[in-house]
């Protein structure tokens, strides 16, 4: 898996109180569901393309309003005070007879990071060592990527925003050149600004930003514009496939018709039961591997696994390729490939 950019103390007296113990910790989560549901996107409707889908067991088509993923009789992330809902499109192979073979879905790991901080007209793009990123709001909906991209350009933080990785070889913009067979993950970092007001938008995506880079920000944190003052936790989404052996990428295309890798994207519909433990969640864990779980709101202070569990409401059936390869992928959605107009590797 690729390394996690890291913010490390270069002398002690660099260190304030307001420096927490650890800026980052890890939410494991099992696969729900693989169905034609988008509940930001496609309200009450099929959606144009599949998604997996892991976390609350409230997802579906149908999941709105500010308690919609929290109302959920369970989660399958280790964090079990996570009822969030987390979704991408699914990966397909394309045989030699041009049908479509529906590959594993495995899981996904997102990376919660304290390296945002709001804006501050004093002190333009300095954090100054405090940062203060809050847990999103409740209901909160947001979207990284874009279905439709098909280029790629690094001026734009919604598209540098979305990597992929084949084993562990390292993020790349769009589809790697070469796979081991093994395993390709989809990435997504969602942007970690906040206008202070709205949970969603009619574009699903004016209501939050990537922080400044006028202000020295990027999609892994810095200062938030003026526009989208408030800083939260950044999120960082990957989302894992079983290559089943295949080692030609041009043998892959994700659900939406995407052969180029540039139109990955993720979805994220706030659920955490406890905003407070949240945003005091970096303050609690010493390091990744050491958090303790008063940090989110456990009752019982057991540390369980991800684990596969059905949603609350079965989706509607449809053959997505799970008995077999298709003869066009669900939706009807035509493939294209890349057109290439900048530079693709990670930074």
């Amino acid at each position: 898996m690729a390394p996690i950019r890291a913010v490390l103390a270069t002398s002690l007296a660099a260190l304030t109180t307001t420096v927490t113990a650890s800026n980052v910790w890890t939410v494991n989560c099992a696969p729900l569901t693989i169905q034609r549901s988008d509940p930001i996107l496609s309200l009450g409707t099929d959606s144009s393309h599949v998604h997996a889908a892991v976390g609350s067991t409230a997802f579906s088509r149908h999941m709105t309003g500010t308690d919609g993923a929290t109302d959920g009789s369970a989660t399958t992330c280790d964090k079990f005070t996570d009822h969030s809902s987390y979704w991408s499109p699914t990966l397909y192979q394309i045989t030699d007879s041009g049908a479509f073979q529906l590959l594993e879905f495995t899981g996904m790991n997102a990376y919660y990071q304290n390296y945002t901080c709001s804006y501050n007209a004093d002190a333009p793009g300095y954090c100054q060592g405090v940062r203060d990123a809050q847990a999103p709001p409740a209901g909160l909906r947001m979207i990284a990527g874009d279905s439709k991209r098909r280029s790629y350009d690094d001026d734009d933080l919604w598209q540098v925003a979305i990597l992929m990785e084949a084993g562990n070889s390292g993020e790349v913009h769009g589809m790697p050149e070469t796979l081991d067979g093994g395993r390709i993950s989809g990435h997504a970092r969602f942007p970690p600004c906040w206008d202070g007001v709205h949970l969603d938008s009619d574009d699903h995506r004016s209501h939050v930003s990537y922080p400044d880079p006028t202000l020295h920000g990027d999609t892994q944190g810095g200062m938030c514009p003026s526009s989208h003052p408030h800083a939260m936790i950044n999120i960082g989404a990957q989302f894992g496939f079983n290559l089943a052996g295949i080692t030609d990428p041009s043998k892959l295309v994700w659900s939406n018709g995407d052969m180029s890798g540039y139109g990955f994207h993720a979805d994220f519909y706030m659920g955490w039961t406890d905003r407070d433990a949240l945003t005091a969640s970096f303050s609690n864990c010493f390091d990744n591997n050491n958090c303790p779980w008063r940090s989110f709101g456990s009752p019982t202070g057991a540390d369980p696994n991800p684990t596969k569990l059905l949603p609350d409401a079965p989706p509607p059936w449809e053959n997505l390729g799970a008995f077999g390869p298709l003869p066009a992928l669900p939706g009807n959605n035509p493939v294209t490939d890349v057109l290439r107009i900048r530079g693709r590797r990670a930074f």
